[in-house]
């Protein structure tokens, strides 16, 4: 650091306000910024962990950085949570204060506090720093005894405010959270009768600087030179950014039940400001601009790209997570007041939904894709003696299956540019011991069906018996091949999927078997409940079934099932507890209704980074076939890590430190130690697998994912990237760069 530079100490680095002040402020100050449980790392900048609710922590790091200036920006500013945990915000908001005015209160130190407009009650609006304290939440009252404390430094410097900006965490400043709304395309509603003059925060840091510099002290309005109510803010943005304001609809906010209670008019007078500083602020429109105009320079990702943040879980970008709104959330509420909970209605409602969805005859759902992979083999007669061909690029479950049965997994290698299974090899593995194939639709693409249905069509007149070919499209629901959606089972026997929270759609846990076969769908529907059927058409014990009735009466009886006696059943079959439940379809059906444009937002999103990685040196993005329409479940690059100059694993955790987690999809399934040592593969089995694992690893990609998280995921890896490629000098010799 240059020893020359004023030092500045920032307080809550690791929140919207402080890492913006972090930016802003970089270049000017030696900047020292705490954070407390969420840890941070800023390019050019020091950061610490400090908890300054203790007050001997605060006067270490006040003795050891020696401070000129304080920006205090560490609060609790959740208004419902200092509501409910007014202790925790008693601490924060006020005991910190106190710790750090009483550290420094005979020293030479600017000490700078950042407050709220809601120390004022709103009712009248453009309150003026003379006007009456009268703050209505905890949230107010707390922010406001932090005033006095502070107050107590002489020149201390206070401002009333409300800021949007960019957040280095995924809880969203307003403006953030109108924007991600709006390019999601959903609707949302704006308090009409709640106004505010919310700026900037990097307008906020400008005058912040000038009032530093003309050594301003004193209790300040700071906010946008007018104002506005939240749905008019909410409508400015999509002027600005180009939106669809129709998805904006004004509300009340007496029409929602906060625990604390609100002003309404929280609208700033900032004359008295702008005449101290001589300087004219902007306006909601001019700060909303900026905003703007920051966000086109990629300003919100060169803060997150500047901070390696986060072990906090709720910051990291999942590569996979579901999308559950409102309408899931009522439909599942709705079942939980109805009569039946378990195997009821729902299910079989779900199945019928999902069959039409996939253009099959039959489907029977249950509790995940695995038990859906189980049974399938089941109902194909898998068994001892027989082999199973698949993917060694999948999930265990697409291999583990077959041992279930008590047959033999076989592996066929995999094309290099789909990643699916390679047609000669399937050609290849096949056997007169070959009793099912299960082709694996990875990431979404299927598989070539119609030539594996041809080579396996020739390889079962050559051998004289049935193949099955069980598609395994846990990944490819919403997908199409030659005009057909995945799950038609035009080319396969049975097609399972999976409803798991990282795939299309989800029931939590879950999982189908398609087909078209009306005997393969009632042995799976057999086997998925402990072999049982109440169908009286497959009665073994008829006589049983209807009672005492004649010949004749008995066949009637078979024809009409109400004369079946109540209480009876068979289990004909040794079957599985693989029941779903009618709180699980309630979702499932709730989410299929969406399924259309999930696809079309993981669509969107693959475009983005095809465009952004494509022709990129050591960077191979995803093949997509002509005759298949991908739904993206996964979004792989392919690195030549060698090439680049930088590991796979330390790519992953310096990734996850910045925020987006990432993973490799698959380890190759002949590669496992229970594989090797229960049948003999090993390590050259499937080169091309084994090539394509050393190289894979799977980013990002989900539809609830903002442009923001997208533009941020692109931006990182590309400066890790260039970053690597530039730390490498000529003759290949790693030179030593100090990233701060």
């Amino acid at each position: 650091m240059d020893s020359a530079k004023t030092r500045l100490l920032i307080t809550g680095v690791s929140g919207l306000l402080g890492n913006n002040f972090a930016y802003y402020f970089k270049d000017k100050y030696e900047i020292l910024g705490l954070y407390n449980s969420h840890p941070v790392i800023i390019d050019g900048i020091r950061t610490g962990e400090c908890d300054i609710t203790c007050k001997d922590s605060v006067i270490r790091v006040i003795n050891e950085f020696n401070p000129s200036i304080i920006l205090h920006c560490a609060s609790i500013t959740d208004i419902e949570q200092c509501e409910r945990d007014k202790d925790i915000a008693e601490k924060i908001n006020v005991l910190s204060t106190t710790y750090l005015t009483k550290s420094v209160i005979d020293q030479d130190v600017k000490l700078v506090y950042i407050s709220t407009d809601a120390v004022y009650d709103g009712v009248r609006g453009g309150s003026s720093e003379s006007d009456k304290v009268n703050p209505l939440n905890f949230y107010g009252r707390s922010k406001y005894e932090g005033e006095l404390e502070i107050a107590k430094k002489e020149n201390a410097l206070i401002f009333r405010t409300n800021i949007f900006g960019w957040n280095i965490q995924n809880k969203k400043s307003l403006g953030e959270w109108v924007l991600d709304e709006l390019q999601s395309n959903r609707r949302i509603k704006g308090f009409k009768d709640a106004c505010f003059s919310s700026i900037y925060t990097l307008e906020f840091a400008r005058i912040i600087d000038i009032a530093i510099r003309q050594g301003l002290s004193g209790v300040y309005n700071c906010g946008s030179a007018d104002s506005c109510s939240k749905y008019e803010f909410a409508t400015k943005i999509a002027d600005c950014f180009g939106f669809d304001k129709a998805l904006i609809s004004p509300t009340s906010i007496d029409d929602f039940d906060f625990q604390a209670e609100r002003g309404k008019r929280l609208d700033l007078n900032v004359n008295k400001l702008q005449r101290k500083l001589d300087y004219r602020f902007p306006t909601v429109d001019q700060s909303i601009e900026a905003f703007y105009k920051d966000y086109k320079c990629g300003l919100p990702n060169e803060i997150k790209r500047n901070i390696s943040t986060v072990q906090d879980q709720s910051a990291i970008i999942p590569y996979g997570r579901q999308w559950i709104d409102e309408n899931d959330i009522q439909e599942v509420i709705s079942l939980m007041r109805s009569e039946r909970i378990t195997q009821g209605p729902k299910v079989e409602e779900f199945e019928d939904a999902l069959a039409e969805c996939c253009g099959a005859k039959y489907a029977v759902a249950v509790n995940s894709g695995t038990s859906a992979l189980h049974i399938a083999c089941l109902a194909a007669e898998v068994k001892e003696g027989d082999e199973v061909i698949t993917s060694p690029i999948t999930f265990v479950a697409s291999a583990n299956c077959a041992i279930y049965c008590g047959a033999k997994p076989v592996f066929a290698d995999i094309d290099l540019k789909t990643y699916n299974v390679a047609i000669d090899e399937i050609r290849n593995k096949i056997n007169t011991q070959t009793r099912a194939v299960i082709p694996v639709h990875f990431a979404g693409q299927s598989c070539d069906m119609e030539s594996i249905r041809k080579v396996i069509k020739n390889k079962e007149e050559e051998f004289g018996n049935k193949i099955f070919i069980i598609e395994d499209a846990s990944h490819a629901l919403g997908s199409s091949y030659k005009g057909k959606n995945v799950g038609s089972c035009t080319f396969s026997d049975m097609t399972v999927m999976s409803f798991h929270p990282v795939k299309h759609i989800t029931t939590g846990e879950g999982g189908a078997v398609l087909t078209n076969d009306e005997i393969l769908y009632k042995k799976v529907k057999r086997l998925r409940s402990h072999g049982i059927t109440n169908t009286p058409e497959d009665f073994v014990y008829k006589d049983q079934a209807f009672g005492n009735s004649s010949f004749v009466g008995l066949q009637s009886a078979i024809e009409n099932p109400q004369s079946v006696n109540p209480w009876y059943y068979e289990q004909v079959d040794l079957g599985y507890n693989y029941r779903i439940t009618d709180i699980q379809c309630a979702l499932g059906i709730s989410q299929l209704r969406k399924l259309h444009d999930f696809c079309n937002r993981r669509q969107e999103i693959a475009n983005m980074y095809n465009e952004a990685f494509s022709g990129i040196e050591s960077i191979q993005i995803p093949f997509e076939s002509e005759d298949c329409s991908s739904n993206f479940h996964l979004y792989v690059l392919l690195f030549d890590f060698r090439q680049i100059g930088i590991e796979r694993t330390k790519l992953m955790i310096e990734l996850k430190q910045r925020g987006i987690q990432t993973q490799v999809h698959y380890i190759p399934v002949h590669t496992q130690p229970f594989y090797q040592e229960r049948f003999g593969t090993k390590w050259g089995d499937c080169p091309n697998a084994e090539i394509y694992y050393q190289k894979c690893l799977s980013f990002p990609l989900f539809p609830a994912m903002s442009d923001i998280d997208v533009e941020y995921v692109i931006s990182t890896i590309l400066w890790c990237w260039q970053r690597e490629k530039n730390n490498i000098s000529k003759d290949g010799c790693q030179l030593i760069i100090d990233y701060g």
